[in-house]
């Protein structure tokens, strides 16, 4: 689930799900529904990603960030994800993620503008019974 937040000059969501993997889906599924009114629905290539973070919190930071790169930079729309996520000698936390995507057509699309990147600034990660949960700001 995803619910966007008012912030003044910048976009924040909210996120729920059942995994800490399917988290990271929704992060990407309100990543490019911010940037696209009109995205892709199928993806006709592929990407790997390898990240790692001392915590989930960086993680999730590096992972929207790394998207925004393959998106604005590389003109890659991430349409869906397969995602592993495992902790890497206990102190440290690695993704890896097959990414399946289309290129950004900006006009079919609805391109609605750049995103700057994912900040620490009111970022939560957490577990509780009835999943996960993570609050984002985007800097925009």
């Amino acid at each position: 689930m995803i619910r966007m937040l008012d912030h003044t000059a910048d976009v924040g969501f909210e996120l729920e799900a059942p995994s800490v993997e399917a988290l990271f889906e929704e992060a990407r599924r309100a990543l490019v529904m911010i940037v696209l009114e009109n995205p892709p629905e199928h993806g006709r290539g592929e990407k790997e990603i390898r990240l790692s973070g001392p915590d989930l919190e960086t993680l999730l930071v590096r992972w929207l960030n790394e998207l925004v790169y393959l998106l604005q930079d590389l003109r890659f729309v991430p349409v869906g994800s397969r995602i592993g996520i495992r902790e890497a000698g206990g102190v440290w936390f690695a993704l890896e993620a097959s990414l399946s995507g289309a290129p950004l057509e900006p006009q079919e699309q609805g391109f609605t503008g750049e995103i700057k990147s994912a900040t620490f600034h009111g970022l939560e990660v957490q577990s509780g019974s009835g999943g996960w949960r993570a609050r984002v700001i985007l800097d925009v």
